[in-house]
């Protein structure tokens, strides 16, 4: 068939990351002339990597939705030079591939008498909360409509698009168009089908809910939803998406590392973390064959460790000698005496390849002596991996809960020598991933679902600063708590070439809000937002210690909570929030008085917690006297 595409695209930043070229350079195989509509303005590199697949990009105002946009687009190129062509392919960017190659749907499709088709389409839904009288139709999925001559010529076809209302939210460009169109034309007498209908899976929405089967099915799309869908709802319907992952690994040949430059530079971290499982638990035991140690014993590791409590270097250097693989050390350090106590160690150790330097200030601790003290080697691309250390004592904590932050960090990092070439390794076999990190701490600390604290607004006023586009998490943020992490060199030069000087550090207290505890926070960040995902990683015995905590802690929230997890948010979400005078009291101090905030913040956490009970108290009470 002689085919045109008109693809629909959409970013903030008008950033056109490398899925999309992948997308359109196969579809090319396929497909004679290549239309993209962009709504709204593209990056120079953005529109030069579009202009090298496509054989038009038009750039409009982002209005209509992408209704609006093939609406604009059709008028544009004219329905006479449509004429011209045997099928008509609208298409957006909402969906990663091809994963399986686009000439078997083709193979089966040209086969077909239709005059419509869609690859996955949505069951009926009765009754539907938005829907025009209550009912969502069973139609195609817009991702891909792909429109006959037969329908294209007509006038039933141009005088849908020439009466289409102005779109003005996402419910309407459903209702106005994707569940409309398949009905409208079918009760015109048009024929249509799609290459997995429903009926097939076990859900109303294959594409999402029985994303795995589909998959497996050689299905070539995989939709971008799926990585940034709500995790609860993913949980409740028992949706996996690592499964999806390991099913391309098995079977595709799709370049995943495509999906997670997208994912790690666009999607909430903890939402596609969560529903890919960005999480591996490691034993002592060695978990790679020969082969593959090998490859981690080939890489060059960067040890970079803060020492401010000389006595520690020992146990420090005892840690980086668990890494399997080629190392320089260097060490910083705050005074000269403590610099010639730190040499004296290394020599005595027998390191082969050290330096200890004398940090400018003690401000900013083992963050400013990392970014500015190291400068220099972590923009040196002859290593790997850095790995960054620091003796980490926490006596405001106490000697027990401090104790236990810092067996966290090295026994999540480094906790054997088998351990940590299983860790190295996972670089040398993904070179997606820019950064390893250990769970975030729950044990002793109240970092759950509030780990941000007053850092927030600072990280988010930095990030913008510097190009960093990855959303902010709402709460408990993807983040190196402790400062202690695995990372390539790459994934940090976001921060290492932000232009920070000493005197940045100097002055603030080192708490919530300074800028150490906002950096601490964007490490991760940092490798997000430059396409490169992070993974948690975990030892199997503190595994074993952590997981009952939390399923505890789970199950004490829930009980007494209606339902399934998402009824059960749902129904706190309908507890009334602290009333409006304490809001705004918060709000004026956090704004005028940071500092006095910061200490009332415990103050103000137990009012809206004992607020919050008080409301959940008495509905309990009014459930029980029903």
């Amino acid at each position: 068939m002689k085919r045109i595409a008109f693809y629909l695209f959409w970013e903030r930043e008008g950033i056109v990351d490398r899925y999309i070229p992948y997308c359109l350079d196969k579809l090319r195989e396929h497909v004679e002339h290549i239309v993209v509509i962009s709504n709204g303005p593209l990056s120079e590199d953005g529109r030069a990597a579009l202009k090298s697949v496509s054989d038009e990009v038009w750039e409009r105002e982002n209005v209509g939705f992408d209704v609006w946009g093939y609406k604009e687009a059709l008028e544009k190129f004219g329905f006479d030079r449509l004429a011209d062509y045997d099928e008509l392919i609208l298409l957006n960017y909402t969906f990663f591939g091809p994963v399986y190659p686009f000439s078997e749907m083709f193979a089966k499709t040209d086969e077909w008498d239709v005059d419509f088709w869609g690859i996955t389409e949505h069951a009926e839904v009765a009754p539907h909360h938005f829907a025009q009288g209550g009912v969502l139709p069973r139609h195609i999925q817009s991702h891909w409509l792909a429109v006959r001559k037969s329908l294209l010529g007509s006038a039933a076809f141009r005088r849908y698009w020439e009466t289409m209302p102005m779109i003005t939210s996402y419910e309407q460009s459903i209702d106005r168009h994707e569940a409309r169109f398949a009905q409208h034309f079918e009760e015109r007498g048009f024929r249509w089908r799609v290459v997995y209908p429903y009926t097939d899976f076990p859900s109303r929405n294959p594409v999402l809910d029985d994303v795995v089967e589909l998959v497996a099915e050689r299905c070539p799309i995989v939709k971008r939803r799926t990585f940034f869908h709500d995790p609860l709802y993913l949980s409740d319907h028992a949706i996996i998406g690592r499964d999806v992952i390991s099913v391309l690994e098995q079977s595709s040949d799709y370049p995943v590392e495509l999906i997670w430059e997208n994912v790690a530079r666009t999607m909430e971290p903890r939402v596609a973390a969560t529903n890919f499982s960005l999480h591996r638990i490691f034993s002592d035991a060695l978990e790679i064959d020969q082969t593959q140690l090998e490859r981690a014993r080939g890489m060059r590791a960067l040890v970079a460790i803060h020492c401010y409590y000389e006595d520690m270097i020992d146990e420090l250097m005892d840690y980086a000698d668990r890494l399997p693989c080629e190392k320089h050390i260097v060490v910083t350090t705050d005074t000269k005496g403590k610099r010639t106590i730190l040499d004296a160690a290394l020599a005595e150790r027998g390191v082969a390849s050290y330096e200890v330097r004398v940090t400018e200030s003690n401000a900013g601790r083992d963050v400013s002596a990392f970014l500015l003290g190291c400068a220099d080697l972590l923009r040196d691309d002859d290593f790997d991996i850095v790995v960054k250390l620091h003796s980490k004592r926490s006596p405001q904590d106490g000697a027990v809960v401090g104790g236990w932050f810092k067996r966290h960090l090295f026994g999540n990092l480094l906790h054997s020598e088998h351990y940590a070439a299983n860790v190295v390794n996972l670089f040398a076999e993904h070179p997606e991933i820019g950064m390893v990190i250990p769970p975030v701490i729950h044990i002793g600390f109240p970092t759950m679902g509030q780990a941000w604290y007053h850092n927030k607004q600072p990280a988010a006023k930095l990030c913008r600063s510097l190009g960093i586009a990855t959303p902010l998490d709402k709460s408990t943020p993807v983040a190196a708590y402790g400062s202690m992490f695995i990372a390539r060199p790459r994934a940090l030069r976001t921060l290492v070439n932000a232009g920070l000087t000493w005197s940045d550090f100097e002055n603030q207290p080192y708490g919530d809000g300074s800028l150490a505890h906002v950096l601490e926070r964007l490490f991760t960040y940092s490798s997000l937002g430059a396409g490169m995902p992070v993974y948690t990683v975990q030892s199997t015995e503190l595994a074993s210690i952590n997981y009952p905590f939390l399923e505890y802690k789970l199950q004490n929230f829930s009980q007494g909570l209606p339902g399934t997890v998402m009824q059960q948010r749902a129904h706190l979400d309908r507890l009334e929030a602290p009333p409006s005078l304490l809001r705004f009291t918060k709000s004026i101090v956090r704004t005028r008085f940071p500092g006095v905030a910061r200490i009332l913040h415990p103050a103000y956490a137990a009012l809206r917690a004992s607020y919050v009970r008080l409301r959940s108290g008495r509905a309990a009470t009014k459930r029980n006297n029903a």
